[in-house]
């Protein structure tokens, strides 16, 4: 059957190279023309469709995850991300003329992928970035030039890839896995596109991860180190960063963040005495020459500022490499770190017009990104660690109130929540408490309860049964917290009623209790949703032309009448990458806020080569 849907789809295209001129005779008038495309693109939607649910038959499901966890075993996937390379044509040798970056770490290793990017190209470099999660379409994961590939070649690069695999197959599960195959998918693109650079984002952990099948990296990165995905790299900081340090190449630069959590900082340094690796720190950004120019990040949040250094020293030591007629040397002096480590740091450098320009526009949706949409106004932040959610709580305490109602109309603030995997949900509501939101949603991270097989988002890692208890616990968390705090507060010798938008704390929680008395903690008015659209359109209340329809499954309780009439609704979603993507989804298919309009001098227009007026007007750019 896949044979056949690649065959199909190559016979329709070879007709379209063959039959334009006269197709196109014959739709003379604009109304043939868009019949035609019409046509066309509904062609490439059901080839693209039938590649992604293809590929969604390749996701690991629900019982084979846990039984992973529960084992806790290390599975090295270098060597079998190896074998799938070689049967699809791409030896070891081909990787080698592959010019790599490759960055690891828990916290900000995509953001600072997007400063790399965006920067070599600023320069005029041909790039290529493989990134995950996708938080809309699969195709975002492999980027030429700062775009997410075609729907057209990814369907022609896929099909070449599963047959291939298909057919050499020596047993019925001698297929990659989801993420494996998206690996092997992504190196051969990069490879046939004949990209200057590839910047490749770690998938989970470093030393054992699909990537790490690059053996010579031009220059290695190591963001910030953080506990995260610990049933499968450990619940030690230690362990955590000996499996990231594990993509140190012998003699490779390696460029990282001083560490917030001790004693990571100090494994790095050994691994890399180990692997006789260079390990050098980074400078803090403002210490970088900008001249006259001001210092404007793409990204939002402080958290952005080490990244952005970080990214400012790969792309330097990248185009030094590059250049034989410059020292592929770092310049640096010596230091100590807080704990007495001494790692030499970088020296910071005058910055170029393409340098200033490349963090300027770098996009990275669904961190720290604000969208409104009518009187809704969504704060999309992805953090899933204690470090990251913190910086998140940061950043909406900064922001929230730049976007309050200019005329003091009333504002309700609400929590839009989700934590999956073996992440602990209450360690990162708990921090969620200091918002004073209105009202807490739960939902699953499913778009719709009828999503299909062929849907870029469908998930099959984790079963529904799962997915609603674990929502039912984290809200059960979360008014346990928000109690707990409430309870601390009262008995406070300060604590005295406060009043916001006319009404008391003690009679908010009164008004509170009147408009959630369906509920079985009416005091910390919170709701479960089977599904993300269920919840949008519910939160809604029809003032949005976008989120309407029928809830698949009937509400607890009504929107009470302060979201109903308030004159801006600001909602936090936070927790989860995939639950912003689906968030987005809904709000923005298309990823219109990722994709920016600038004309620059004898280059293509690309993802993060442009400004998005909205995404300047709703977002809050990092400065100093």
């Amino acid at each position: 059957m896949a044979r056949l849907f690649h065959a199909t789809y190559c016979q329709w295209r070879q007709w379209r190279r063959l039959s334009t001129a006269p197709r196109m005779a014959m739709a003379h008038d604009r109304q043939g023309v868009r019949r035609l495309a019409t046509h066309c693109q509904a062609e490439v939607d059901q080839h693209y469709e039938e590649a992604v649910q293809t590929l969604n038959s390749l996701q690991s499901n629900a019982a084979v995850l846990q039984r992973i966890r529960q084992e806790r075993g290390f599975t090295n996937n270098v060597q079998a991300t190896e074998g799938f390379l070689d049967r699809v044509g791409i030896s070891l040798k081909d990787l080698d003329s592959l010019s790599v970056i490759h960055i690891a770490g828990t916290k900000g290793k995509g953001s600072t992928c997007s400063f790399v990017e965006s920067i070599l190209r600023e320069h005029g470099f041909r790039t290529g970035f493989y990134s995950s999660p996708h938080l809309v379409a699969v195709r975002e994961r492999i980027r030429i030039n700062g775009q997410p590939i075609s729907k057209e070649d990814f369907i022609t690069y896929f099909w070449d890839v599963y047959n291939q695999l298909i057919a050499k197959k020596t047993s019925d599960d001698d297929m990659p896995a989801y993420f494996k195959f998206l690996t092997v998918l992504a190196l051969k693109v990069f490879v046939k596109e004949e990209v200057d650079v590839a910047v490749l984002e770690v998938g989970l952990g470093g030393e054992y991860d699909c990537t790490n099948v690059v053996r010579k990296p031009v220059v290695c990165g190591v963001t910030t180190l953080d506990y995260d995905h610990t049933s499968i790299l450990g619940n030690t900081i230690e362990s955590i960063a000996w499996h990231k340090a594990g993509i140190m190449k012998p003699g490779v630069p390696t460029f990282t963040v001083e560490q917030p959590l001790q004693p990571s900082l100090s494994v790095l340094l050994q691994r890399a005495k180990e692997k006789q690796v260079p390990l050098y720190l980074i400078p803090p950004l403002e210490n970088y020459g900008w001249g006259a120019r001001p210092l404007q990040l793409g990204l939002a949040g402080n958290v952005q500022y080490c990244n952005a250094s970080l990214a400012l020293q790969l792309t330097q030591y990248w185009m030094n490499s590059q250049n034989r007629g410059r020292s592929g040397e770092v310049v640096h002096t010596a230091t100590s770190t807080s704990d007495h480590l001494n790692v030499p740091a970088a020296i910071p450098f005058t910055l170029s017009d393409e340098d200033v320009l490349g963090l300027k526009y770098a996009v990275w949706p669904g961190r720290s990104q604000v969208m409104a949409s009518g009187p809704l106004t969504f704060f999309l932040d992805g953090a899933h660690t204690p470090v990251s959610m913190q910086a998140c709580v940061d950043w909406f305490l900064k922001t929230a109130p730049m976007h309050a109602p200019q005329n003091g109309g009333n504002t309700f603030r609400l929590l839009f929540f989700n934590s999956t995997g073996d992440r602990d949900p209450e360690t990162l509501l708990k921090l969620l408490t200091s918002c004073n939101f209105d009202l807490a949603i739960f939902t699953t991270n499913l778009v719709t309860t009828s999503m299909k097989a062929s849907s870029d988002q469908t998930n099959y890692t984790i079963s529904r049964d799962q997915a609603h208890l674990r929502c039912e616990q984290q809200r059960s968390s979360w008014i346990r917290l928000v109690r707990n705090q409430s309870k601390l507060e009262s008995e406070s010798p300060d604590h005295e009623d406060t009043e916001v938008d006319g009404t008391t704390q003690s009679e908010g929680s009164e008004r509170n209790l009147n408009l959630t008395s369906s509920m079985p903690a009416s005091d910390v008015p919170s709701i479960i949703f089977p599904c993300i659209q269920d919840a949008l359109v519910w939160l809604s209340c029809g003032r949005d032309p976008n989120l309407t329809g029928e809830l698949l499954t009937p509400p607890a309780f009504p929107p009470p009448p302060r979201l109903q009439e308030a004159t801006q609704v600001q909602i936090l979603v936070t927790g989860s990458l995939h639950l912003v993507g689906g968030v987005l989804g809904v709000i923005d298919p298309e990823l219109r806020c990722a994709t920016h309009v600038r004309n620059a001098f004898n280059k293509r227009p690309s993802l993060t080569d442009l400004v998005l007026n909205n995404y300047n007007k709703f977002s809050s750019p990092g400065t100093p």
